[in-house]
């Protein structure tokens, strides 16, 4: 499909550089462009806290100050 845009000078040099740059024609990089835009958001994924102690044990919610240097320092 065939469309018009108005796009300021300024971004157009811009993105003329950078299609460039990056070896695509004009045409595909405004289609890349759009096609990133309309992805759904990547969502990080949040890690769960490394073990302290034994792989094995029961894993407590939080600790305190003195359990932590204590698993740090020894």
């Amino acid at each position: 499909m065939r469309t018009k845009l108005e796009v300021p000078d300024e971004l157009m040099s811009k993105t003329q550089v950078r299609a460039e740059e990056d070896g695509i024609s004009l045409p595909q990089f405004f289609i890349d462009a759009v096609s990133s835009k309309l992805l759904p958001e990547k969502r990080k994924l949040r890690k769960s806290p490394p073990a302290i102690g034994d792989a094995g044990a029961a894993r407590i919610g939080a600790l305190t100050r003195e359990q932590v240097d204590e698993a740090i320092f020894g």
